[in-house]
């Protein structure tokens, strides 16, 4: 089974990367990234140096599992695993942001350097809000789910954008990629520092000259949340504004960068609809009562959410690239819906069920990736980890 048609393939030749929306973080990191890359060896894969920043933050996912497997855990925990987690996502993001500049130091770039990259990034959104969870104890939850859905919608408004205009819009000048990964590694030191449970601090203890009915029941990590909420929606208001109400097509898209893309305004409301669908379906699951819910079985419908969204925000990067129509894989939705009725019906045991759509939707994914990568290096006669000679790649 191929997922790339010959035109797709040949889409990808026209493809442009454009990226915007530096923050002043950017800019300040920008000599260090450059210092950093001129000393890899130049045998050194972008896509390798990708995959290690990815491994790190696996490797961190799946320790924090093991330790709090459903986002909570005792005080027998060991804290340094908040440590290893806020290392992770600082040399992740650093890693993520030398690879290009790798490639084009080896004169290796080309459009699977982008849908490796991107692609990477989009599965470790979901695994890097895991993670956060665990920092904050925060369980299965309402504000957990709607956390999940709002990062990641964030992240598909910023890739919906850049398939109708071809720019890809990092920051909203001053909240971006590396500020909220930033936040995130802060999250987790601070756990490290003085453990998960002081994010169930009592907020009437910590501003007690605030009426005590206004701040009755909220704790500290409802503040991170409201935060977290508020600069999500500083990203995406401005980011569904440029998708709606942008002319079309857009004047960034030259003819050969517009492909076969279905870029019309009724296609624009479309595919928002559908993504929010996916995110709604997520957050319904995950919202389920905690209570209820088995050892093991919160993170497995955590998991199998964010699995899906990552195979649907690959293909959307992928669509982009090829210049192809976007019409999201509907077993993603599928997998994710099956879940969140079973969570309201309980038709079948709810473990069960989440351990069975878990497993198929990390088949799913797996097979997509590896089957399109193997595509696409031979379509453009490259390999994924290794640099051929520049005069063997480009013959």
């Amino acid at each position: 089974m191929v997922y790339l048609s010959d035109r797709a393939l040949e889409g990808l030749k026209e493809y442009k990367y454009k990226p915007g929306g530096y923050t002043i973080l950017d800019v300040i990191h920008n000599p260090f990234w450059e210092w950093l890359t001129s000393r890899m060896p130049m045998w050194l894969a972008p896509n390798l140096i990708t995959l290690i920043g990815l491994i790190g933050i696996m490797l961190s996912y799946l320790a924090s599992a093991l330790y709090f497997p459903d986002f909570t855990g005792d005080e027998s925990a060991p804290r340094w695993l908040h440590l290893l987690n806020a290392l992770a996502i600082v040399v992740y993001v650093n890693l993520d942001c030398i690879d290009g500049k790798q490639a084009r130091r080896t004169r290796s770039s080309s459009p699977l350097g982008q849908l490796f990259d991107h692609g990477c990034d989009a599965l470790s959104v979901h695994l890097l809000v895991s993670n956060a969870q665990v920092a904050l104890a925060s369980p299965c939850g309402p504000a957990s789910a709607i956390l999940s859905s709002l990062v990641m919608m964030t992240w598909l408004l910023a890739h919906l954008e850049e398939y109708h205009t071809g720019q890809l819009m990092y920051s909203n000048g001053w909240l971006g990629v590396l500020e909220a990964n930033y936040s995130l590694a802060l999250l987790s030191f601070s756990s490290f520092l003085f453990g998960e449970q002081m994010w169930n601090t009592p907020l009437s203890s910590i501003a007690p000259f605030l009426p005590g009915d206004l701040l009755d029941g909220y704790v500290l990590r409802h503040v991170f949340f409201l935060a977290s909420y508020m600069g999500c929606a500083a990203l995406m208001c401005p980011q569904t504004i440029r998708i709606l109400a942008g002319p079309t097509p857009s004047p960034l898209l030259s003819n050969a960068e517009r492909g076969n893309k279905d870029i019309a305004w009724g296609s624009r409301i479309q595919q928002l609809l559908s993504l929010v669908g996916l995110l709604v379906l997520g957050a319904w699951w995950m919202a389920e009562d905690r209570k209820q819910l088995a050892l093991g079985q919160c993170r497995m419908a955590s998991n199998t959410f964010g699995i899906s969204y990552s195979l649907v925000a690959s293909q959307l990067i992928m669509t982009h690239m090829a210049k192809e129509p976007f019409y999201p894989f509907p077993w993603a939705y599928l997998f994710v819906g099956m879940g969140a009725l079973n969570s309201t019906l309980h038709i079948v045991n709810g473990w069960l069920c989440a351990a069975v759509l878990c497993a198929v939707t990390v088949a799913a994914y797996l097979h997509y990736v590896s089957t399109v990568v193997v595509q696409v290096c031979q379509h453009l006669n490259i390999s994924c980890f290794v640099i051929k000679p520049y005069h063997q790649a480009s013959s």
